[in-house]
C-alpha cells in the first residue's frame, strides 16, 4: 500500500483517485507500474487519522494557505 498526497493541481486526478471513480482506475495502474508491480488493487482517499503518526502537522496545526493536503491510498499487486 502506498500513501501519496493528493494535491490539487487543476488535472483532476486527484478527484479520480480520491472519489474511487472509474477514471482514476487508470491513474492508480500507472502509478503501481512506476513502482514495479502489476496492476492496482484497490485505491480510495484516507483520513489523516488512518495514518497515525506518518504525516507530521504543520507547526502552529494548521493547514498550509488554508488547506490541507488529502491522502490516496494505492494497493498494488505483483
Amino acid at each position: 500500500m502506498f500513501i501519496i498526497s493528493s494535491n490539487a493541481d487543476g488535472y483532476g486526478v486527484d478527484r479520480c483517485l480520491e472519489t474511487g471513480a472509474k477514471c482514476g482506475a487508470a491513474i492508480a495502474a500507472a502509478y503501481c507500474k512506476t513502482q514495479q508491480f502489476v496492476e492496482a488493487a484497490s485505491f480510495r482517499r484516507v483520513e489523516r487519522e488512518e495514518i497515525t503518526g506518518s504525516i507530521p502537522d504543520s507547526s502552529d496545526g494548521r493547514c498550509r494557505s488554508g488547506k490541507c493536503d488529502e491522502f490516496v491510498a494505492i494497493v498494488c499487486s505483483r
